[in-house]
C-alpha cells in the first residue's frame, strides 16, 4: 500500500507544482521572456510576447496581427504558455477529452469521429453524438473477443472554466476460452481549466456480477501545454477497497507521465506507465512504455 500512497502523493505534488507555476501579469513586476496568453477584462484572449511597457500601456507582438498596444487596465491576467513566439504552426490539444487511458470531462466535438491506436494491438473509436453526449468502444485489434469495452459519456460546461461529466463503461476480458470476465465502471469527472491546461479529478466504482473486481476508482490528471505543439500529461488512478482473493495478482493503482505531440488533426502520445499491483500479499511495480496515435476523422 506504501507504493499506492506514494503514487498518489507524487501525482498530487506534480499537479500542485505545475499549477503553482502560473505566471500572472502584475503591473510593475518583471516578466519571464516567452509567449503569453493575455486575458482581457472583456473576455478576449490574445497570444503574444512583451515588446515594451510603461506605466499605462503594454506593447505586445502577435503572429496574426503584428504589434498591438494594450492599456494596462484592459489586462486581467497573462499566463506563460511557452517559449519564443516562433513562425511555425501552433497546434492546440485536439483531444482534450482523453488523458492516456481515462477520460476527462471535455466532450468530443459533435458529429466527429476519433480513432486511437495503442501499441497497434488495441484500437478505440469515439463519436460525438451531440455537444453533451458521446459514445466509444475499445477492442483488441486482431481479436475483439479477447478484450472489448463500450462506453457512454454525458457532460456539460458548469462554469466558464469548469466541465463536469458522467462516464459509464462496460468491459469484457477473456481470461481463457471458456471464461469471459465482465466488469462495469461508473465515474463522475470534473475538469477545471482549458483544453491546453487543466486539472481533472474523478471518482467512481467498478462492479461485476461475480463481485470479483469491485473497487472504488479515483482519477487525478494534469495537462499543460509546454510549446505550441507539445503537451505534458500526467494521469494517476487509484483503486480503493478491491474485493478479491489475496492469492490473486491484481492492480492497485496506475501512475503515468508523458508527452502529446499535437498536429492539426492527429496526435502522438508517448509516456511511461507505472502500474502498482499486489502479488501474494506483496506490492510490486514495473515501468511500461506507452505509445498511442490519435486522429480525428470527422469535420
Amino acid at each position: 500500500m506504501k507504493l499506492i500512497y506514494l503514487s498518489v502523493i507524487l501525482g498530487i505534488l506534480l499537479v500542485s507544482k505545475g499549477w503553482s507555476q502560473d505566471v500572472y501579469y502584475e503591473p510593475g513586476q518583471s516578466h519571464i521572456p516567452g509567449t503569453y496568453d493575455f486575458l482581457l477584462k472583456n473576455g478576449t484572449t490574445i497570444r503574444g510576447q512583451f515588446v515594451r511597457r510603461d506605466s499605462a500601456s503594454y506593447l505586445i507582438r502577435t503572429k496574426k496581427e503584428g504589434d498591438r498596444l494594450l492599456a494596462a487596465h484592459e489586462i486581467q491576467r497573462a499566463d506563460l504558455v511557452g517559449g519564443t513566439l516562433r513562425s511555425g504552426p501552433d497546434f492546440p490539444n485536439g483531444f482534450p477529452f482523453r488523458l492516456f487511458l481515462m477520460p476527462t470531462a471535455y466532450m468530443p466535438e459533435k458529429k466527429s469521429l476519433y480513432f486511437q491506436s495503442s501499441y497497434v494491438l488495441f484500437s478505440r473509436l469515439d463519436v460525438g453524438i451531440t455537444k453533451n453526449l458521446s459514445v466509444g468502444t475499445t477492442f483488441q485489434t486482431l481479436n475483439p473477443r479477447n478484450f472489448h469495452t463500450f462506453s457512454a459519456k454525458y457532460g456539460t460546461k458548469l462554469m466558464h472554466r469548469t466541465h463536469i461529466a458522467l462516464n459509464v463503461q462496460y468491459i469484457g476480458i477473456r481470461l481463457n476460452e471458456h471464461l469471459l470476465t465482465k466488469l462495469g465502471l461508473a465515474q463522475g469527472v470534473v475538469t477545471v481549466g482549458d483544453a491546453d491546461r487543466n486539472i481533472t479529478v474523478g471518482a467512481g466504482v467498478t462492479f461485476s456480477r461475480q463481485g470479483i473486481a469491485s473497487s472504488g476508482v479515483v482519477t487525478i490528471g494534469y495537462v499543460r501545454k509546454l510549446t505550441p505543439d507539445l503537451t505534458f500529461i500526467n494521469q494517476n488512478n487509484i483503486l480503493v477497497g478491491e474485493a478479491i482473493e489475496p492469492q490473486y495478482t491484481y492492480l492497485s493503482g496506475l501512475t503515468s507521465a508523458g508527452l502529446r505531440f499535437n498536429r492539426r488533426r492527429h496526435a502522438f502520445d508517448t509516456a511511461i506507465l507505472l502500474p502498482v499491483y499486489s502479488s501474494n500479499g506483496l506490492i510490486r511495480t514495473s515501468p511500461l512504455p506507452y505509445l498511442s496515435y490519435m486522429v480525428r476523422l470527422g469535420k
